[in-house]
């Protein structure tokens, strides 16, 4: 159905990679994404690359940089603003969300309309510490 919606042709890979993100329920890489994929020998890499590209365009993904060169995938829910940061290790790659719903709301003028909300924050997680 969101393919449909996205106007997005209906294809075993495009089905694959968005039940992955959909699943994932965090962001995750282009490599998650390939090692998650069942008998993965058989996905084309670029084939990954270009349906990530096209789900980012069509607004069901949003991606972010983790400054490591290496892009995050996140499914949109419900064409909903994305209104929440990104905890990101530094050491080990492992990435969170953190929710900022509440936190966005005060001080923001009710005339104002929040679209995109890009938070990234950067640190050394409890298991590398």
């Amino acid at each position: 159905e969101i393919l449909k919606k996205a106007g997005l042709k209906i294809t075993k890979t495009r089905v694959a990679v968005l039940k992955m993100l959909c699943d994932a329920g965090k962001p995750i890489s282009h490599t998650d994404i390939m090692d998650g994929l069942p008998n993965n020998s058989s996905w084309d890499r670029v084939t990954i690359y270009r349906t990530l590209a096209e789900f980012e365009q069509k607004r069901i993904v949003k991606s972010l940089n983790s400054g490591n060169r290496i892009k995050y995938y996140e499914f949109l829910r419900n064409d909903t603003v994305n209104q929440h940061a990104h905890l990101f290790c530094n050491e080990c790659g492992k990435i969170e969300c953190l929710d900022l719903s509440d936190s966005l709301a005060i001080g923001l003028d009710k005339d104002f309309v929040i679209l995109d909300v890009e938070i990234l924050i950067r640190g050394v997680c409890k298991f590398c510490q």
